[in-house]
């Protein structure tokens, strides 16, 4: 009698591959490619930096205690935090986790990313909606009891359940009392398995925290959690826009001459991506990400150094007191500030026991990459303790000798609506004396500094601000004003109060927001022609 064979296994089905869990980098690659088709760039570009793929395969194999992730904007970093929270959920059976944005505009960012992730997404074997059972805005519920909740961090969203995965995404827009509270949510779990002899305990899943941000505030939570990381107390991981950036083609850099391409002194961003070792390639001829380089320029021309390095370069902040530290009076002061009869005059008058005023002009030029605006400031005023006729008057004399008592727009704060303990409203009261003044557009504070930071360092070659040497209150004013303080750290707001230096400051910049309602954007190649002419 012949010996029985055992049959040969039956192949495993689609079905079954899909829910086999990676344990290895490799089959976990394979698993995103073939059930989500989103693809990870694996190549940092940048030295001291991670490329996505080695920060989301550390976080979700290694799965640390506490891990950071340094991003620049635009990065995927709460993308592949959400890709991280959907895997660990689909695969760990009654999981739960706890997803805190910085804000509900950054939730919301986070539930558009589980949602894409598990219903939108799909690769070369299918997609992997099935293994949701209900999404919501607020979070999800998976077919094997996981369950994941999305929300703004707030006093009372900390207070909530024991999970295993907490997730705090854009931790520089979190209070730190708020995350440290948020932190005593995450708790491990143990399973309790019954067997003959004893009770054995295995871990269901350990306690994992992942923060993601990027670091704009000076001194701010990010800033300190890197502090930490870089003494040892948990992994920090960088990738900036270069690690996500598209690769640059043929046809946008040139041919190759000498150890860069034809076309990169034109470009730009040429000055960070050509900042690579001798004999190695430019950095944008390594990267194969989803971020457009023109979007990249985009940012370069329409923020200052300092914004562009810390929101998309992942550089340290500047730890200046300075508010504008880049302010220099060798390059920023100059004749060529003059009043020009070519061009409109800007009037910003910032009213109040101090009043400071400023007359400006925003003058085009043509640069490689386009047209740029600089501004002009030829003639500031600051005064203390007078009455709004005084000072009206005082303006408008200041405006007859420096620009035939001309303007083209005069604007004050807002504020000036207000009555005052007599009755009249500043506005009025400046009106009656011949000064009629329009109210700037409401904006954050910050908002509106950083808008003239933008022109004082701009990302983009050549000089976008120059004060005339005869305004020196207002030249001392950019020298001298400086971020609050809290015990012993730098904010990202201005000490309050400053005078007289404030008082020149916002009506700079207010004076600006009125120009720039919309902050600055980037040069459009398109002409404008008159509707008429088109319909």
């Amino acid at each position: 009698m012949s010996k029985s064979r055992n049959p040969e296994p039956e192949p495993a089905t689609e079905a079954d591959l899909r829910n086999v869990r990676p344990r290895t980098a490799a089959a976990l690659r394979r698993w995103i490619k073939d059930y989500t088709g989103i693809h990870i760039p694996d190549k940092a570009v940048c030295e001291g930096h991670q490329s996505p793929w080695e920060c989301f395969e550390a976080i979700h194999l290694k799965r640390p205690s506490v891990a950071l992730i340094l991003g620049s904007r635009g990065s995927g970093k709460s993308f592949l935090s959400a890709l991280d929270t959907h895997l660990t959920s689909r695969w760990n059976p009654d999981h739960g986790t706890r997803i805190l944005g910085g804000s509900k505009a950054q939730s919301v960012q986070i539930y558009h990313a589980l949602r894409d992730i598990a219903t939108r997404y799909e690769g070369e074997k299918g997609d992997d909606s099935g293994s949701i059972e209900k999404l919501r805005k607020d979070g999800a519920v998976y077919g094997n009891g996981s369950e994941v909740e999305i929300l703004a961090a707030s006093p009372t969203s900390v207070r909530g359940p024991h999970v295993p995965s907490l997730k705090l995404d854009e931790v520089d827009e979190i209070d730190t009392d708020i995350r440290e509270s948020a932190m005593g949510m995450c708790l491990g779990r143990l399973i309790h398995r019954k067997s003959k002899k004893k009770i054995k305990k295995k871990s269901e899943a350990s306690a994992s925290v992942i923060m993601t941000s990027t670091c704009h505030r000076v001194h701010g939570p990010m800033s300190q959690l890197i502090k930490k990381a870089e003494e040892g107390k948990f992994p920090l991981y960088t990738m900036c826009a270069f690690e996500v950036l598209e690769r640059c083609s043929k046809k946008r850099s040139g041919p190759k001459v000498g150890a860069s391409y034809e076309n990169c002194p034109k470009c730009p961003i040429a000055r960070y991506c050509l900042d690579v070792p001798e004999g190695v390639e430019p950095k944008a001829k390594r990267s194969d990400g989803h971020y457009p380089i023109d979007s990249l320029i985009q940012k370069l021309a329409t923020t200052s150094t300092r914004i562009f390095e810390a929101d998309y370069l992942c550089m340290a902040t500047a730890g200046e007191a300075a508010w504008f530290p880049n302010f220099k009076e060798e390059t920023h002061v100059s004749d060529a500030a003059e009043y020009d009869a070519g061009y409109e005059v800007h009037l910003a008058v910032d009213t109040g026991v101090f009043t400071g005023a400023v007359l400006f002009q925003v003058v085009p030029r043509r640069e490689d990459h386009g047209m740029v605006d600089v501004i002009h400031v030829f003639a500031d005023y600051l005064s203390e303790g007078r009455s709004a006729e005084t000072n009206a008057r005082a303006i408008r004399e200041l405006a007859a000798r420096r620009c035939s008592g001309r303007w083209n727009r005069a604007t004050t704060d807002p504020a000036g609506r207000s009555r005052n303990a007599v009755g009249p409203t500043v506005l009025a009261e400046y009106a009656r004396s011949g000064l009629l003044l329009d109210a700037w557009p409401l904006s954050k504070v910050a908002d509106s500094l950083a808008l003239l930071d933008s022109f004082i360092s701009p990302s983009l070659t050549g000089v976008q601000f120059h004060v005339h040497p005869r305004c020196e209150s207002l030249i001392r004013a950019l020298q001298s004003y400086r971020r609050a303080k809290r015990a012993g750290q730098w904010l990202d707001k201005p000490e309050d109060p400053q005078h007289p230096h404030e008082d020149l400051i916002d009506a700079l910049r207010g004076g600006l927001r009125a120009h720039y309602p919309e902050g600055r954007t980037a040069p459009s190649p398109m002409k404008r022609v008159q509707a008429s002419k088109v319909l």
